[in-house]
């Protein structure tokens, strides 16, 4: 008997509780192989519970063998189509709008920020926008699909900061426009498959001073936006560019917009390579950019985007599909999953076993 731990926001009538429900307050709300309707769901997201465990039978359409689950048939297909119809809308949204900022029209900077905005507001938790974003990606993300992704991603991390709304608009924006200067690149460059030269990557490196001085001509661009399209790939040890800044002299916003930016780069197709998975991200991070990157921020984006795949199921390298069931507080990127009755810590396994993908 297996079991799956799913979003409430995703659950159907038909479906079998694994086990009880329990109210906040401690009280069994729910009793485990209860069948689902319409009402139990209701009263479910009237105690806003936001994950559920159902049970997996044959037949169900979960359900494919002894060790495969289908976790994409979980997510309702029409939702899925609606966020990639409004997901494409939105990027068409952005690439008219840094066009015409790059042709010297006006845009009306409050307006920029709902673009994403908008996109975030049909989903009940920030785990849920992380997991549509994953299934709808494009084959090949380019400047503004990725700068759409950056925004949804600095939105999220902004929350978590427990930053205000209106500065969250801000961080929305930032993000939106923070490759800006790109435009001015020419593409050949920007999607040259493998090292670029050092002479093409100076090239490539202009293009924060170049967006920067895009926005001389948006009059109500805020400092916080401004310096997010110079700044954002500054590092705090001083290695970064266009003027190698530390720690002190980088302003919060391109802190944030650094690490959204690294973060869906690295989880999104590339001309010279694929995709990686969240949790080799995850242990990229860990190992590679602490240093280099605000470490209070690191640590807060760290911490949540690896307990945002708890309940989650993933593949490991040796092709077992288990559910991640805990965050190692110490190493994020090797959590404890479940293999049927077995739990795996992965900072201590014997078989150094990784994941491979999450499902």
């Amino acid at each position: 008997m297996k079991a799956m731990n799913i979003a409430a926001t995703l659950l159907k009538p038909g479906m079998v509780l694994y086990e009880d429900i329990y109210s906040p307050a401690g009280a069994v709300i729910l009793c485990k192989e209860t069948v689902l309707d319409d009402k139990l769901i209701e009263k479910i997201a009237a105690y806003q519970i936001e994950r559920v465990r159902i049970l997996l039978n044959e037949g169900d359409g979960l359900y494919h063998g002894p060790d495969k689950v289908g976790i994409k048939s979980v997510y309702d297909q029409q939702k899925i189509d609606a966020f990639r119809k409004k997901y494409m809308g939105k990027v068409d949204e952005i690439t008219h709008v840094i066009k015409e900022i790059g042709r010297g029209g006006n845009v009306n900077i409050q307006e920029i920020s709902q673009i994403s905005r908008h996109i975030i507001k049909d989903f009940d938790t920030l785990s849920e926008v992380l997991n549509y974003l994953q299934l709808v990606r494009p084959l090949d993300d380019y400047t503004y699909s990725h700068s759409l992704n950056v925004s949804l991603m600095a939105i999220i991390i902004g929350k978590w900061l427990n930053l205000s709304e209106a500065e969250v608009d801000e961080l929305a924006t930032a993000g939106l426009l923070h490759d800006l200067g790109k435009t001015k690149v020419a593409e050949a460059l920007l999607a040259k498959p493998g090292k670029l030269t050092t002479e093409e990557f100076e090239e490539i490196k202009k293009h924060t001073v170049l967006g920067y001085m895009m926005l001389e001509k948006v009059n109500d661009a805020s400092n916080n936006i401004r310096h997010s399209v110079l700044m954002h790939h500054e590092k705090i040890d001083g290695s970064g560019y266009p003027v190698g800044a530390t720690d002190s002299q980088i302003p919060l916003f391109p802190k944030i917009i650094a690490i959204a930016d690294i973060y869906d780069a690295m989880t999104s197709n590339r001309s010279y390579r694929g995709k990686m998975c969240p949790f080799e991200v995850i242990r990229n991070f860990e190992q590679q950019t602490f240093g280099k990157l605000d470490t209070k921020v690191l640590t807060v984006f760290l911490r949540n985007i690896a307990n945002s795949y708890l309940g989650d199921y993933v593949e490991l390298d040796t092709g077992e599909i288990c559910e991640v069931v805990f965050i190692n507080p110490s190493r994020v990127w090797q959590p404890i999953v479940r293999f049927g009755e077995e739990f795996i810590d992965l900072s201590a396994d014997s078989q150094k076993r990784q994941i491979k993908t999450i499902l």
